[in-house]
């Protein structure tokens, strides 16, 4: 089965029993506790904006300015704690932003500005998109395009309040139950960006600037950081890891072969996204288990199919603390966890490298033209774009 056909099983079961089908054992973000819901309309000329404190029930209305001026009522300003924004999809943010920019001296529009980038950090509890957190966690039965509109979701969740009390209810909706392990520490990373971006903005930069090329750097690198940690993190939810080894990202199989520090797998099928030379770890049994502690780690040294057409995935540096995994056990593969705590010091280092020497990054000296192997998948991702 391959993992459109996985994915069409599940949208035909919702369609069968009128009930959204789970795709996450674990709420998938942060619940947006003491949030402020906006919902936001514009006929082209005039931004209306109508807001709820989670916190108080309030809700406020206004147009351009005014709706800025609302917000910024219910705690949205620089000087107050960060909250976040719960919204129903990602162009309502954009609005939002626009309006920002076009009043950027309103109260509420600094923080708009901030709100607009933490968008980009999967995880993030700043942010709240209810249709994205939603579609993180059940697929209905409708067309998947339909999925990305609000009244799709009230629907189908049987919420029946309107405005921006709606949104608050689908998010509590969207992150009832178990939360995914790991995922806080989003909300540290949150705080310490909330924290810089004040500090900036008292030493007297405006919040509406353009970032300098070394900022724009480092943004990209933690953009790409925080995508790669979500994605790590959510291979730990058992629902998540079973799609996923529909495509490859997990490899579940038999050790047939084990050495001192070397383990051979036989695969299930012949289907794997596990490069020669990735780190990799494996919890016992099959994906269903995903989340349970790790009995093996190690580095792919060989992946080959045969006329048979069965996978075989060899291991290599495999600690000796993963002695107990032996010939007959079944595991899951999977690439290694992230480890956020290495990301960070990655950034240090890179900050550190950018304002040192003639790194071009930092406008001293010229890029050199470096030529180097590229994967063929991400030739191919380009040439989609």
């Amino acid at each position: 089965m391959s993992r459109a056909q996985f994915d069409f099983g599940a949208r035909l079961r919702a369609a069968h029993t009128s009930t959204p089908v789970p795709t996450a054992a674990y709420a998938p973000a942060i619940p947006p506790t003491g949030g402020i819901a906006v919902t936001v309309d514009t006929d082209g000329e005039h931004v209306y904006l109508a807001a709820a404190d989670d916190t108080t029930g309030r809700t406020i209305t206004g147009t351009d300015r005014a709706g800025l001026d609302a917000l910024a009522s219910l705690g949205a300003t620089i000087t107050a704690p960060r909250r976040p924004v719960v919204v129903g999809t990602s162009r309502d943010l954009a609005t939002l932003t626009a309006l920002a920019r076009a009043y950027p001296d309103a109260a509420a529009s600094p923080v708009i500005g901030w709100w607009d980038d933490r968008l980009d950090y999967p995880g993030t509890d700043a942010v709240h998109v209810v249709t994205k957190t939603a579609r993180l966690r059940w697929t209905l039965g409708v067309h998947p395009d339909r999925e990305r509109e609000l009244d799709t979701w009230a629907h189908w969740l049987g919420v029946t309040t309107t405005g921006p009390q709606r949104l608050l209810d689908l998010a509590r909706r969207t992150t009832s139950g178990p939360l995914l392990p790991g995922i806080l520490h989003a909300s540290i990373l949150d705080t310490a960006s909330w924290e810089r971006y004040t500090k900036r903005l008292a030493a007297g930069r405006p919040w509406w600037t353009k970032d300098t090329r070394i900022d724009a750097a480092l943004g990209l690198i933690s953009r790409s950081h925080a995508a790669e940690w979500y994605e790590s993190l959510r291979l730990s939810d058992p629902l998540v890891a079973l799609a996923a080894s529909h495509d490859g990202t997990l490899v579940p199989g038999v050790v047939i072969d084990r050495t001192d520090d070397a383990a051979v797998i036989t695969a299930d099928r012949p289907l794997s996204r596990l490069r020669v030379g990735t780190k990799v770890s494996a919890w016992a049994g099959d994906p269903v288990n995903a989340g349970a502690v790790e009995c093996l780690t190690g580095i792919v040294a060989a992946a080959t199919i045969d006329t048979s057409a069965q996978l075989t995935v060899s291991v290599n540096a495999i600690p000796r603390r993963h002695r107990e995994v032996k010939v007959g056990n079944r595991v899951t593969l999977r690439p290694a966890r992230v480890d956020p705590n290495m990301q960070a010091n990655a950034r240090r280092l890179a900050a550190a490298g950018y304002r040192r020497g003639t790194n071009w990054i930092a406008g001293r000296g010229k890029p050199v033209a470096r030529r180097g192997d590229v994967p063929l998948d991400v030739i191919v991702a380009a040439a989609d774009t």
